[in-house]
């Protein structure tokens, strides 16, 4: 099953590009707008490759405005993200994306008619509980009905939305053409948000300008990192099953911790990672309950 290992490579790429945003916020960029704006440009660069790579043919008007817009409500999600993380720490809205692969298995069952196995559906089930696990740090009051919440709940309907419109266009049209017009969708905010708000127009250019070398190597290193990451995401649901491919972004917090733990031994000075016993014991036992629901689904 091709697509599960395009899944899980994306999710190792968004890994890397997380480890990448904190050190960048840590040394050169604060403003997490910025970064989100940055972000907007790797689907531009994933379109262009396309556009000189590969023939584009026309395939209607409503097909491609709806593409456009399902690449471009992206946006609301990141921005309910952040009111998030505004209301409430981290730490407790992080695991709430885990709320993305419940929205996407109703929403596939119900549009594409995806059916899971009894085999699948326990894999999704045992993915779904250890990514919860191996994100948060404390059950009690995660799911209490706060502000923080509700945002989330948009957060991961948004994502569900995007997800669910890009199978099902995949089913029907070719990979190249359906990757486009979502990137190009998925671009349009960032550059309609630096085209009229002056502000933020500002603070991208004040940021960007001031990075030395090293920062803006690791700023495009980032991009690269999260144009990879929506490129092999997008094979994935050319082939797969979304509901299986939504779940399995709980393996993004495993690779994040795996990266954490290495920098940590072998590049201490970037970034470092304290794990307790008792800390260190759960998410080893999250990760296992992971890897058991990933053999259930493979």
């Amino acid at each position: 099953m091709n697509w599960i290992l395009y899944a899980l490579l994306s999710r190792f790429f968004w890994a890397a590009d997380n480890i990448v945003d904190k050190f960048i916020v840590g040394r050169y960029i604060k403003d997490s707008y910025v970064l989100t704006l940055i972000g907007g440009i790797a689907p531009l660069f994933i379109a262009v490759i396309i556009f000189f790579t590969s023939r584009l043919n026309w395939i209607g008007l409503a097909p491609i405005s709806i593409l456009i817009l399902a690449g471009a409500i992206q946006i609301i999600a990141v921005f309910a993200f952040y009111q998030a993380l505004l209301k409430e720490e981290v730490s407790r809205v992080i695991p709430l994306f885990q709320l993305t692969p419940i929205f996407v298995f109703i929403l596939s069952f119900i549009f594409l008619k995806e059916m899971l196995t009894i085999k699948q559906s326990l894999g999704f089930i045992l993915i779904l509980l250890g990514g919860v696990f191996i994100s948060v740090k404390k059950i009690k009051g995660l799911f209490t009905l706060r502000a923080a919440f509700w945002w989330m709940m948009l957060s991961s309907f948004i994502y569900a939305i995007q997800a669910v419109i890009g199978k099902a266009f995949y089913n029907i049209y070719p990979f190249v053409i359906v990757t486009f017009y979502l990137s190009i969708g998925m671009f349009i905010p960032t550059f309609l948000l630096l085209l009229f708000s002056k502000q933020l127009r500002t603070k991208f250019t004040k940021e960007l300008s001031s990075l030395p070398t090293k920062g803006w190597f690791t700023v495009v290193l980032g991009i690269v990192f999260v144009a990879f990451a929506y490129f092999t995401s997008f094979l994935a649901f050319s082939t797969g099953l979304v509901s299986i491919i939504s779940v399995l972004r709980g393996f993004q917090s495993v690779f994040v911790l795996i990266f954490s733990i290495a920098l940590s031994l072998w590049l201490p000075k970037i970034l470092k990672e304290e794990l307790v016993g008792k800390v260190l014991l759960t998410k080893i036992l999250a990760i296992s309950i992971m890897l058991i629901g990933l053999y259930f689904i493979t």
